[in-house]
């Protein structure tokens, strides 16, 4: 090599070197940051699934992901401070968390999918909890984690005119303030000639609620519904948290007096 060459290729190397980015020795690394922020991120979803009388133990749920990493309040603020003068390394650090999390859906979606070929036992009780998936999962655009879908078929602890509601926590979390907000949530039941469904678009985070009473005269063959993140920017740093998920089944409730009234005009003349 000639020496213009080497001297060309030095300067180079200077010239880059100098303009890599300079992380102060007081700011986390992006490996610490990134499994920091998992596990915040994490304990703060679970923190949601809490009954709302126990929702002060938020606190002690965020003070072990501190204990556990060794990290003060302070160095974390400090470096997420210092993180965000660069959106692009913190954009990176979730990406990174991002791939996690969908590496881990993937494993959960062959299982979930095994379990939902088998036939799913429903309890039987005036008022039960049909929801089989976990409380809590983690969504963004990735394909294998842009939806939560549920189905449950029919079952003879479906009654007439039983009451269905879905309900979660719904959480929105970016570090770009421009990716929207948004997610489409359904609960469907389906009749041998008809479906009814009831939904919503959620702009923001809170607590969905949402309702149906099946028919007095038509027999349930399915009850299904999903949670679907919607994002045309396809930011990867951007997730929906769902937490607190349950699928509640109530059946109608009938006075002594209504069901003896409704024996006594079913009988026949000679039982009268």
């Amino acid at each position: 090599m000639r020496r213009i060459d080497i001297l060309i290729l030095a300067l180079m190397t200077v010239f880059l070197s100098g303009c890599r980015l300079k992380r102060p020795e007081n700011v986390l690394s992006p490996k610490k940051m990134e499994r920091f922020l998992y596990d915040y991120h994490r304990a703060q979803a679970m923190s949601q699934s809490l009954p709302r009388e126990e929702r002060y133990k938020t606190a002690a749920y965020v003070d072990w992901v501190y204990s556990k990493h060794g990290l003060s309040k302070e160095s974390v603020e400090r470096s997420l401070q210092w993180y965000s003068r660069y959106p692009k390394e913190l954009a990176k650090i979730y990406k990174h968390i991002s791939n996690r999390i969908e590496n881990e859906y993937k494993q959960a979606s062959r299982v979930i999918s095994k379990i939902e070929k088998k036939s799913v036992s429903i309890p039987s009780g005036d008022s039960v909890d049909l929801w089989y998936l976990d409380r809590t999962s983690i969504l963004n655009t990735s394909v294998y984690m842009d939806k939560q879908f549920f189905r449950l078929n029919r079952d003879t602890t479906f009654h007439f005119g039983d009451t269905v509601n879905l309900s979660l926590q719904a959480t929105f979390v970016s570090v770009d303030d421009g990716v929207p907000q948004k997610a489409y949530i359904n609960l469907s039941a389906y009749y041998s000639d008809s479906v009814y469904t009831v939904d919503t678009i959620l702009l923001s985070a809170g607590r969905v609620d949402m309702r149906i009473k099946l028919d007095h005269e038509k027999i349930l063959q399915t009850l299904s519904g999903s949670v679907n993140y919607l994002d045309e920017t396809d930011n990867r740093s951007a997730f929906l948290i769902i937490s607190d998920a349950r699928l509640m089944r109530y059946h109608e409730k009938q006075s002594v007096t209504a069901a003896s009234a409704s024996k006594v005009s079913d009988a026949s003349p000679a039982e009268l």
